[in-house]
């Protein structure tokens, strides 16, 4: 089998479609997933599985967008629509949904000192998303120059 842009692209479709799904399935056993793992593991009160159960639906939010905007950017890119000013909303809106995950994990790692971890990765992961809009917006730009030009 030989591996080209089609079959990449749509390996990181699937992918996002099951991101999706897993994020569902995490949204709807979310409450059993975390009294077992409070009960089991922590050896914490039981109210302390409110804390993870808003925690988990607070960033269930922004994922869930995230992913809405990366299926519809990999769409896009499927029509060969690249260096779009749509396309730099969508990576701007993940920047910016990145960002929200990071402060709902800082805000978290008070009573859950490891979502600091998680923290430092969804706001490294907006920075990396920032740069690549960045390169979007200008490419964006040095397209529509190429197109006005005869």
């Amino acid at each position: 089998m030989r591996w080209n842009d089609d079959k990449s692209l749509l390996l990181t479709r699937i992918f996002v479609w099951l991101g999706g799904a897993v994020l569902a399935v995490l949204c709807v056993s979310a409450p059993w997933v975390f009294s077992w793992f409070v009960r089991e593991r922590m050896f914490l009160p039981m109210e302390c599985r409110n804390y993870f159960l808003a925690t988990t639906y607070t960033v269930a939010l922004p994922a869930a967008a995230a992913l809405y905007m990366m299926n519809r950017l990999l769409a896009n890119i499927k029509r060969e629509e690249v260096f779009t000013e749509q396309n730099t909303g969508y990576l701007r809106g993940m920047s910016w949904c990145c960002l929200a995950a990071g402060l709902i994990f800082l805000v978290s790692s008070f009573y859950y000192p490891a979502f600091f971890a998680l923290c430092a990765a969804a706001v490294f992961m907006a920075l990396i998303l920032r740069v690549i809009k960045n390169v979007f917006a200008q490419a964006e730009e040095i397209k529509k120059e190429n197109d006005y030009t005869i």
